[in-house]
């Protein structure tokens, strides 16, 4: 199974640092956002990769990563411009299989992978998000039926009474007719899925998640790689 993992973020919340290096080049610890992303999906032998990114983050993210084969995974590129997250995932539709992962970015979590991909299977779903019920986030909030299916969902509402938005999904590739040039997997692709009475689950989870698009989520996931024994420093 390959994973489309969203790089292109303009990074704006974490301005002047971005101004000289992509969101994902950024260190934590001793290694980089990305490179971290990298090693917890090889943890879950998930090794074929396809960066989505737009040109300007295109150089400095080829030759830090190139093919992949240094870091033992295979890595493919897919750059548009500033089309919306599910304008790019249609963009790379192509370099993708039947089932595959999207994984934004900016996210560190120690959230067990493969109990997700199984949830997934199980359920037989078009689409699972990995959704936290004990991390406050500004991500999109779900509301759950007792055996996970989703049947609300909004995108950074005011009031975050339901799980929240991991930025962690598992796709089938009937979702990438939905993924539109200028959509948004939450604002949009999420919605018309609901609407269209596809199967969307949520997998619920209290494990550690990390949005590092602010300062203080940045020094709070350095301070978790710096002392904790999870996942995401494995290789």
């Amino acid at each position: 199974m390959k994973a489309a993992i969203l790089a292109g973020g303009a990074g704006t919340r974490l301005y002047p640092l971005t101004a000289y290096v992509p969101k994902a080049l950024i260190p934590i610890g001793s290694r980089s956002v990305i490179e971290l992303i990298v090693d917890y999906l090889k943890h879950y032998n998930v090794r074929d990769l396809v960066m989505l990114i737009s040109s300007k983050e295109s150089d400095l993210l080829r030759n830090h990563l190139g093919d992949g084969k240094r870091f033992n995974v295979n890595i493919e590129y897919s750059v548009a411009e500033r089309i919306g997250t599910a304008g790019a995932l249609g963009a790379a539709g192509n370099l993708l299989g039947n089932r595959f992962l999207v994984y934004y970015g900016d996210v560190l979590t120690d959230m067990d992978l493969a109990d997700m991909l199984s949830f997934h299977a199980k359920r037989e779903a078009t689409c699972t998000i990995a959704m936290s019920t004990s991390v406050p986030v500004d991500y999109g909030v779900a509301r759950v039926t007792e055996e996970g299916r989703v049947t609300y969902f909004e995108e950074k509402p005011i009031i975050k009474e339901y799980p929240i938005s991991m930025g962690i999904l598992v796709c089938e590739k009937e979702v990438l007719p939905y993924c539109k040039l200028n959509a948004d997997i939450s604002h949009d692709v999420i919605p018309k899925l609901l609407t269209d009475k596809k199967p969307v689950f949520a997998y619920l989870t209290n494990r550690r998640h990390y949005d590092i698009g602010t300062f203080k989520n940045l020094e709070e996931a350095r301070a978790l790689v710096e002392t904790s024994k999870t996942t995401i420093e494995s290789a």
